[in-house]
């Protein structure tokens, strides 16, 4: 099972795209690569969902400034949303697994000899 991040992120964006206009709530997007990630995809994009209200929960007229933060190394695969209102600042975030959870017990190759 591999779910892409972008096209759940894509799907959550359209199904709350009535309550972000109500809300008169401009989302950006960083340009990032696609990411491939080992879980299902209705779970990545409740989390997104998730997110995206809570960001927009911050205030009318505001900018939500999304970003994927997929660094080589990490254990997981995190997307931040930045709200800016008025004097207010607010930073939520999500993480992904990029591991299969249960392929953990075996141990690492690395660590044999």
């Amino acid at each position: 099972m591999r779910a892409c991040l972008h096209c759940a992120l894509a799907r959550a964006l359209g199904d709350e795209a009535d309550e972000l206009l109500r809300r008169r709530v401009v989302v950006t997007f960083g340009r990032s690569e696609a990411v491939w990630l080992p879980i299902a995809g209705a779970r990545i994009y409740r989390e997104l969902r998730r997110l995206l209200r809570r960001a927009a929960s911050v205030g009318q007229d505001t900018t939500v400034r999304l970003n994927v933060i997929d660094l080589t190394g990490k254990a997981h695969v995190e997307v931040t949303a930045a709200v800016l209102t008025g004097g207010h600042a607010a930073v939520f975030s999500c993480a992904f697994p990029r591991f299969v959870g249960s392929a953990l017990p075996s141990g690492f190759v690395e660590g044999y000899r």
